[in-house]
């Protein structure tokens, strides 16, 4: 079973992808932006990975405590980047579903 770094590791190797597939134009503040979104949730993501890994908690009920916590991505660096707000949606979006689908590839 993976560790809690383990996955961080691997989420930051993930998000890396989706980002040089998807947002080349702004990569580096999509980069920030991400990573900024994992440190605000790290400690929820610990926790909700901890009760999946245990059973206490199903990839649908993880699924939506993530859904959850989308608005904490606040997006400074693509803001400062001057993208629409219909695109910093798509991007929050995104993000959300890497962290979802790599926590429940490594944990579940």
């Amino acid at each position: 079973m993976a560790t809690f770094k383990e996955f961080l590791d691997i989420l930051k190797t993930e998000t890396e992808k989706v980002v040089r597939a998807e947002w080349q134009d702004c990569r580096e503040a999509a980069l920030r932006d991400g990573q900024a979104f994992v440190e605000k949730t790290k400690a929820d993501l610990e926790r909700w990975t901890g009760l999946l890994i245990a059973g206490g908690l199903s990839r649908e009920d993880f699924e939506w405590l993530l859904q959850g916590k989308k608005d904490l991505a606040e997006l400074e660096a693509l803001r400062q980047a001057g993208l629409a707000q219909a695109r910093l949606d798509r991007f929050r979006d995104s993000i959300v579903g890497v962290v979802a689908r790599t926590a429940l590839r490594v944990f579940a």
